[in-house]
């Protein structure tokens, strides 16, 4: 169910927030209703993921409330390997398989597993929570908490990717406290702009150069509309980026504020800035998880290596 889909716009997100206006008022009843209707949005994209994705949520809460008693950092390092074991099976098995098989000639069966959606996401949330926590740069969550982190709706699908530092907090809070009509004037905005974006723009530019690639399948395009393709980038953008502002929009109706996540790069001057405004929760995912700790791992080995010589 895509967020600019008619049951979710006319029945899913209206009643959702009935739900929570009825609730709401009890406080203890907050999180654990937002924790049902992320769990039913996930389902409804198909109910077999459902336990794996419960599966993940308990594994990885549990390797952190392990490390908060002990303090032992590889319970942490073993929690991320298997939950990035499982994203490597799901996402890539069959196409090492296949390359193999291409490579060697023997034949490998194929797993032909359907991917989970927004498996990614998910795995990226488990890994920042649990580094951050390795860190000291976020505390030991309770399992509802947690859980709502990690399925919370508007951005289990396609992100924004979001530090627990950032929304941890905004978690369970009273949407219908007085001054919501301003966050609510905010939220229904990105939400009308992410569709004008995504329906408005994406899907007709995607409509137009879709016949141009279908053509180049089979041969040449030489009757000058092979231009048209250059907008595939434009594509691309408004398609994400309109998702993204509406998954913006629908958190704020919760009380959930999550991280700008594109800031106009076709605006940018040079190429360098381009990548720093495009989907800016990941390329701050990628620097903060992956290369800075890769470098900090190649500078202590350099050290260890030179202390051995003197």
């Amino acid at each position: 169910m895509l967020f600019n889909s008619l049951p979710f716009l006319l029945i899913f997100l209206p009643g959702s927030l009935i739900a929570y206006r009825l609730l709401g008022h009890h406080a203890e009843w907050r999180v654990p209703l937002l924790i049902v209707l992320s769990i039913l949005f996930y389902g409804l994209w198909n109910p077999e993921f459902v336990p794996l994705l419960g599966a993940l949520i308990i594994l990885d809460w549990g390797a952190s409330r392990w490390f908060a008693r002990t303090q032992d950092r590889r319970i942490l390092v073993a929690a991320m390997v298997m939950t990035l074991g499982v994203l490597a099976v799901y996402k890539y098995v069959d196409f090492f398989a296949a390359t193999l098989t291409g490579l060697t000639g023997v034949a490998i069966p194929l797993l032909h597993l359907a991917l989970p959606v927004g498996i990614s996401f998910l795995t990226f949330h488990h890994i920042m929570y649990l580094s951050d926590l390795g860190r000291g740069r976020a505390q030991a969550a309770p399992l509802d908490r947690y859980a709502l982190y990690i399925c919370f709706f508007p951005q289990a699908a396609a992100g924004p990717l979001a530090r627990w530092s950032e929304v941890g907090h905004q978690f369970g809070q009273d949407v219908f406290a007085p001054g919501w009509e301003q966050r609510w004037a905010l939220g229904i905005t990105f939400i009308v702009v992410g569709l004008i974006e995504k329906v408005g723009l994406g899907d007709p530019i995607g409509q137009l150069i879709t016949p141009i690639y279908q053509q180049a399948l089979t041969g040449p395009v030489t009757d000058g509309s092979a231009w048209l393709a250059l907008a595939f980038g434009f594509q691309i953008f408004f398609d994400f980026a309109g998702y993204s502002d509406m998954a913006i929009g629908i958190a704020l109706l919760f009380g959930v504020r999550l991280p700008e996540n594109f800031n106009a790069p076709f605006r940018a001057t040079d190429v360098l800035v381009f990548w720093q405004r495009w989907h800016m929760t990941l390329s701050r995912f990628l620097r903060d998880y992956v290369f800075l700790p890769l470098a900090d791992m190649r500078i202590a080995g350099m050290r260890h290596t030179t202390a051995q010589y003197m």
